[in-house]
């Protein structure tokens, strides 16, 4: 009998802990499902990792299991050392990966609520009087916190306690919410009934037998408000009424799109390599490395159909959430009502009822950004990974992972089909298929054989203009054909600065070592890394001068510009300002495809994944923004945004053009882009690799100590640079370090950044000596002061 399970809980601990199975739970417990757990004096949602006959001896006062949360196992054996990899290889407690498995709405916890009395005395103090009456329902403290800013609000709730008009209780929250509606049928009466000077009753019980069976929302938008009628027809008995759960459907705002093409003959080799690959089972990875326009989606579509007709699922990845509607407009086509939606775009309850659907086996397959890779869908047997060249498939914050290397991991572990997708490979993917450690699968034509579009590089040193002549006269041609143009920049806002021409001064953020942006529409300047907001000042506050200029531009700057040049165009803009609210990029996507734009200008949303046929003219604004940045892969990074922005153009039956404005027009990333020629970009860039030591020929971790005391945060990094140092020398291994140093951004959101770079050949190794840091630095902390290891992207699986 299995009386003890090994729990992790979902909190940042390090360590798993035994848990008593009740004996009216033993029949439900298994591997992979969640539970709830008493930890503390709190209580926490767990997972189960394995049950046992008995506890190890040296536990005692074992607390049981609460309650189990699911009827199907999150994950299985295997699925849980590929969680474990990620635990470990990203240096995450196992509890916060493991709730990476479901939406964070699903996570039940233990609250405190705070409860009102009834008392016959009144309250003089109005503050105090106010926190009763929002008792009177139960109240967390948090909620008290967010209501009232600034307010004494902890003294005046013990107050309150004392005086016994509040009491403290713990309650539970989160698990999701359920989505209902009204449902009514009409019992047929013989004879029919009459409804003397009662019309509405009379026109919605002709409707129900119209009809069978609506929805109040239905029936209320063919005979108007219906709710009354339809109470009262239940009291005579002649409807029957439910409150029935509906499930949140994120896809039927999609329209489907037809994929009934016919493959050519490279898509056709592709497909037949990987549809063999499926068939024959075991871990096989690919490379789908395809030119802008190539058909790469079709060739994704065929292969979903072949998985799904052999019984397997599939999960097919998109960089960024507004990408995600295309493959799911094509698949919702395919297997209409068998499509999932996964990302944090969508509310709570779509996920929860997404996810819901995923783990009861009614879906075949997942869309979505990086977090849908570990959705808990069974049989799983295709991972798609479309522009696996992005860096946002790098999580920043909370479980560190690279959702691209994981999936590999996954593939690996369940000995399935893995296909990255790109038209421009990271450096390290490019070089395992060069390598045979991936099966590349090469498409160098376009679709129909279209010619890819025509590029010119464009000096603009000694130019102060945001559009130059040349790119001002090609749009003025475009627009008279009739056709449509996409200007890309990589930076939003307006300005990215404003400065004091008389003193000097720079607007920076207080909490960050950055400077402010300038959204002039908005009339703030926003920090982008703290979203901190001022208003824009009309005076220096240093010096009181009114000459407050603007250098650098964003999209906003271009679209001012766009308008003023172009008055009659219709002009929209896509980044991550525009984009904010829910559905907005969709809509903007839309109306660029059915024609209602005629400029797009954006950020890197608009340079990938997109079709737009009628598009002929791609301008980017700025080719060296981020060419400048010192990162060793600022050469690939902008290689990658400029081929894909310029992929855009040319893709239906006319020819493209693509400007770039640039000031280092000679620089080789731009060279091999104006040839669309990655073969070359490449051979250049892995020989600098290999010279200076970086991947793919060495590993890297990133140690960075962070907090509120820089003087704190110095000492602790300089700790750490002494204990590797001395590691390194006691193990004599080959291995660098770099630093201490500040962080490109030194300070972010009030906290000083300090970090040191590990670089070396052997990945244990390198893994080893970031672990030794790790538990050094939990020994000697100082409070306030934290530690991030930040796994550079695997090179190799």
């Amino acid at each position: 009998m299995k009386k003890f399970a090994e729990i992790a809980v979902a909190l940042p601990v390090e360590t798993a802990f035994t848990y008593a199975v009740p004996e009216e739970l033993k029949a439900e417990a298994r591997l992979g499902k969640r539970v709830l757990v008493p930890f503390g004096r709190r209580t926490v949602t767990g997972y189960i990792l394995g049950l046992t006959a008995s506890a190890p001896a040296e536990i005692a006062n074992i607390k049981p299991i609460i309650d189990i949360l699911d009827s199907e196992a999150l994950f299985d054996e295997k699925r849980l050392r590929f969680l474990k990899w990620v635990s470990s290889y990203y240096f995450a407690p196992l509890g916060e990966v493991l709730s990476l498995t479901h939406p964070g709405a699903a996570n039940i916890k233990s609250t405190r609520v705070l409860k009102a009395v009834p008392s016959e005395h009144g309250i003089e103090n109005p503050f105090a009087a106010e926190i009763f009456e929002a008792a009177k329902k139960g109240v967390t403290l948090s909620s008290l916190t967010r209501r009232f800013k600034n307010k004494p609000i902890y003294s005046t709730v013990e107050g309150l306690k004392k005086k016994g008009l509040l009491i403290e209780e713990e309650g539970l929250k989160g698990g999701g919410s359920v989505k209902t509606a009204i449902f009514a049928s009409a019992i047929p009466a013989s004879p029919c009934p009459v409804f003397k000077n009662s019309p509405a009753q009379e026109k919605v019980y002709n409707y129900l037998l119209e009809n069978t069976e609506a929805s109040l929302a239905d029936i209320t938008v063919a005979v108007g408000e219906a709710r009354d009628a339809l109470a009262r027809l239940a009291s005579k008995g002649l409807v029957r009424v439910e409150d029935r759960q509906v499930m949140r459907d994120p896809i039927s705002d999609i329209t489907a799109r037809d994929s009934s093409h016919t493959p050519n003959e490279e898509q056709a080799t592709a497909i037949a390599e990987i549809k063999a690959a499926l068939s024959n089972g075991g871990f096989s990875p690919f490379l789908l490395y395809g030119v802008t326009g190539s058909g790469k989606t079709l060739v994704y579509l065929k292969i979903l159909e072949e998985a799904v007709r052999l019984g397997k699922k599939a999960i097919i990845l998109a960089p960024e959430i507004a990408l995600t509607p295309w493959p799911a407009a094509y698949l919702k086509t395919l297997f209409p009502g068998r499509v999932a939606l996964s990302h944090s775009g969508l509310s709570d309850g779509e996920r929860m009822d997404e996810w819901n659907r995923v783990l009861k086996g009614e879906v075949d397959i997942v869309v979505g950004a990086r977090s849908a890779l570990f959705s808990p869908i069974k049989e799983l047997g295709l991972i798609i990974v479309d522009e696996e060249h992005e860096t946002s498939y790098k999580q920043e914050d909370g479980v560190r992972y690279n959702a691209r290397d994981a999936a590999l991991v996954l593939g690996r572990e369940l000995g399935i089909t893995v296909v990255l997708g790109s038209a421009t490979p990271s450096v390290e993917t490019f070089q395992n298929a060069r390598t045979g450690k991936i099966r590349p699968l090469n498409i160098i034509n376009r679709v129909d054989n279209r010619s890819l579009p025509e590029v010119e590089v464009l000096d603009m040193k000694g130019k102060k203009e945001v559009i130059s002549q040349r790119l001002m006269d090609l749009i003025g041609e475009t627009l008279e054909a009739k056709k449509q143009v996409v200007l890309f920049l990589n930076r939003r806002g307006f300005s990215s600065c404003l400065i004091c021409r008389d003193c000097g001064h720079t607007f920076t953020c207080l909490n960050c070592s950055v400077s402010l942006t300038l959204h002039k529409g908005k009339r703030s300047l926003v920090c982008h890394y703290c979203d901190l907001t001022v208003p824009a000042p009309n005076e220096c506050p240093s010096c009181m001068g009114v000459d407050l200029i603007t250098p650098g531009s964003g999209t906003e700057r271009v679209e001012e510009e766009v308008r003023r040049l172009f008055p009659s165009a219709r002009v929209g803009r896509l980044d991550r300002d525009t984009a904010s609210l829910k559905g907005a990029a969709k809509r903007t996507i839309d109306e660029m495809e059915e024609g209602a734009i005629d400029i797009l200008i954006g950020t890197q949303m608009v340079s990938k994944g997109h079709h737009f046929p009628n598009v002929t003219l791609v301008g980017v604004i700025s080719g060296d923004t981020s060419l400048n940045i010192p990162d060793f892969r600022s050469s690939e990074r902008t290689f990658q945004l400029i081929t894909q922005a310029a992929g855009r153009s040319g893709r239906g039956e006319y020819p493209g053009r693509v400007v770039i404005q640039t000031l280092n027009p000679g620089h080789y990333c731009l060279g091999a882009a104006l040839a669309h020629d990655y073969d070359s970009f490449f051979a250049k860039e892995i020989i600098e690799r290999e010279e200076l030591s970086y991947p793919p020929f060495t590993r890297l971790c990133v140690a960075r100590v962070d907090g509120t005391n820089e003087t704190a945060v110095i000492g602790s990094i300089n700790s750490l640079k002494s204990a590797c140092d001395r590691l390194l020398k006691s193990r004599k291994i080959d291995m660098q370090t770099l630093g201490p140093a500040p962080a490109l951004v030194s300070k972010v959101r009030g906290r000083h950044r300090w970090q040191i770079l590990l670089k070396g050949r052997d990945l244990k190794e390198l893994h080893s000596l970031a672990t030794g840091l790790k538990a050094l630095f939990e020994r000697q902390k100082d409070s306030g002061v934290s530690l991030t290891l930040d796994m550079d992207p695997l090179t190799t699986v």
